[in-house]
């Protein structure tokens, strides 16, 4: 079973990405803010992690940098409200494999996620 990782500050996102996934057969952890989600790295290892852009605290850029540098080979997916091409990619210079924009569109959320993992399954 795939661990994923769900990291938005707003709980409501968080619970429906849980509940959307763990019917798909994910083990899903949730953290509400870029601090939380470096932990649950280090203390859970998921496979792949979903990580929101505009977080207080510590945003989704600063905590994609430092869960990298735990592991490099994190399959990190970034998500934003905001459609900002400098933003994804700077994203993707900095390490994330995919970008989703808000508000999530189901399929493409599903297509990305499922994307990645056939990746992680495959080692690559």
């Amino acid at each position: 079973m795939l661990r994923l990782l769900v990291v938005d500050d707003e709980a409501d996102v968080c619970d429906f990405v849980r509940n959307f996934f763990k019917e798909r057969n994910f083990e899903v952890s949730v953290a509400y803010d870029g601090k939380k989600a470096v932990e649950t790295v280090k203390t859970e290892s998921p496979d792949i992690v979903l990580l929101d852009v505009k977080m207080p605290e510590m945003d989704g850029m600063e905590a994609l940098k430092e869960i990298l540098k735990i592991d490099a080979s994190k399959k990190v997916i970034m998500i934003t409200a905001v459609d900002d091409v400098d933003q994804i990619e700077e994203a993707k210079r900095c390490g994330a494999v995919e970008y989703i924009t808000k508000p999530l569109i189901l399929e493409q959320l599903e297509r990305t996620v499922m994307a990645v993992a056939e990746q992680v399954k495959a080692g690559i």
